[in-house]
């Protein structure tokens, strides 16, 4: 039987402050609350419950001194501003809703003109919303539906307000980013420096389809089905609608090691109706040239797929970039994998000659750029041969696959990519189709109208491309201006 030794337990000494302050008052309420012999779990459900309402009056009584410094008259960038009427709002916070009373205020000498709430400027308060509850509803909008936003801030013991609440402060939020993203981003593009290791850096544009909900004409019957009403519409009801499926366009700037592997990717997007040119590659252009004034001698590469709309979008404004001098240009490796498991298949009946033939011109591929050139010969002369024995069937299913060899070959020289630090294949861009657009736009049952769309893929893409915190602290500051009392 082993030995059991006994050490000593060390105390740390009391800790002092404000906080252990609040710490002993917090121990004292839990329990009167439920009582020292509680359970830990009730225990620890009990201090939450009452940091968070404290928390909540703490914030109700500095916004109503905020609202009762405000006299009669008040200076707001330089324009004066009349009390007009008083109101009790409500407010949103972490921790609970508030009830406050605040006046509004019109401007001096303008009759009917519009209103403005002071203490909405003075606290920075966001849709009615404290600044870090609208910071963690524009991440959550930005992540998922504001169904799991809502679960998630109950589950972590917070109040949330109501699920149509947070939908409508996200959207107005998401909305007013779309506007300030053009601002926002040259400054924090300042403050980006390029990731340690970095060699190459690799831009590529796609497409998905996100599903649009559209007006029909009058008249028109409604292609989906709306649920049925257990009460009467007491306003008009909504016109008939269908959903169309259209493609959303994304871009993305990615930094890549010696290996070519990913060091950090910046994502932007473009709904349908937009103009890619502006929303996705003008600011990718940006991040490249950023990129490049700091390191002049990265390589620069577009890997992509084939869809010619797509290299036109990107083929100016590189040609026209003076930063770049060299860019390698390459159709994504996993598209040619495709056709060429094509060709082997019409070609080679058995499986395992077919995976061995195709691993071994993969090997070629990458060892040598005049290797693709090799293969379409190989599929050239297979293609002529099926004409002399007139097998149509062959000759149909390999025209296709040839044609694009013939169009594209110049942009399958994989081993120089290889060679200067860049990938393969479009993998970051695909991917980005997946988890910028498609997992957030795609879900069972969701369809969009273009600015609820515009407003969730501007918080989508700046999340995605780790932006958010930094984005927001520089958005947040629209929202406060500094108010002076005047009488």
């Amino acid at each position: 039987m082993g030995t059991l030794y006994e050490f000593p337990v060390e105390r740390r000494p009391p800790a002092c402050g404000p906080a252990q302050e609040v710490a002993d008052a917090l121990r004292r309420a839990v329990d009167a609350t439920v009582g020292v012999e509680a359970s830990f779990e009730t225990r620890e459900v009990a201090a939450l419950a009452l940091t968070n309402e404290a928390t909540r009056l703490f914030l109700r009584d500095d916004l109503m001194a905020i609202a009762d410094r405000h006299g009669e008259q008040v200076a707001v960038d330089g324009v004066l501003y009349q009390r007009h009427e008083p109101g009790t709002v409500r407010y949103f916070t972490l921790c609970g809703a508030l009830d406050l009373d605040r006046w509004t205020y019109r401007e001096v000498g303008v009759r009917n003109g519009a209103t403005i709430v002071p203490l909405d400027l003075d606290a920075g308060l966001v849709e009615r919303s404290t600044p870090a509850l609208g910071f963690r509803i524009a991440l959550g909008y930005a992540k998922d539906h504001m169904r799991s936003c809502e679960e998630d801030m109950t589950a972590d013991h917070r109040s949330p307000p109501s699920r149509s609440t947070l939908e409508r402060i996200a959207k107005a939020i998401g909305t007013d980013a779309r506007q300030a993203a053009p601002r926002i981003e040259p400054r924090l593009r300042r403050a980006e420096g390029v990731p340690a290791g970095t060699v190459a850096i690799s831009l590529g544009l796609d497409r998905t389809s996100v599903p649009m909900e559209e007006s029909l004409p009058a008249g028109d019957a409604a292609t989906t089905r709306r649920q049925p009403r257990r009460t009467p519409y007491e306003r008009t009801p909504p016109g008939p609608v269908t959903v169309n499926y259209r493609m959303a366009y994304v871009g993305t700037l990615a930094f890549h090691d010696a290996n070519g592997d990913e060091l950090g990717t910046r994502c932007y997007t473009a709904p349908a109706h937009a103009c890619p040119t502006t929303q996705v590659v003008a600011p990718l252009m940006a991040d490249l040239r950023h990129a490049l004034r700091q390191a002049p001698a990265l390589t620069v590469g577009i890997i992509q797929d084939g869809a010619p709309e797509l290299w036109t979008l990107l083929a100016a404004p590189i040609s026209a970039e003076p930063l770049v001098t060299t860019c390698y240009r390459a159709i994504d490796r996993y598209h040619l994998n495709e056709r060429l498991a094509e060709v082997l298949r019409s070609i080679e009946p058995d499986v395992a000659a077919r995976g061995a033939r195709l691993s071994h011109w993969n090997a070629r591929l990458d060892q040598d750029d005049k290797a693709i050139y090799r293969i379409r010969a190989t599929v050239r002369k297979i293609s002529a041969d099926a004409v002399t024995r007139n097998d149509r069937t062959l000759f149909l299913t390999l025209d296709p696959h040839l044609t694009y060899l013939e169009n594209h070959a110049h942009l399958m020289r994989y081993a120089r990519l290889r060679a200067v630090g860049l990938p393969v294949g479009s993998g970051v861009t695909e991917g980005a189709c997946k988890s910028v657009i498609g997992m957030r736009t795609n879900g069972s049952g969701q369809r969009w109208r273009p600015e609820g769309l515009e407003a969730v893929l501007t918080l989508r893409a700046v999340h995605q491309s780790d932006r958010l915190p930094r984005f927001w602290a520089n958005f947040a500051r629209a929202y406060r201006k500094e108010v002076t009392r005047c009488a």
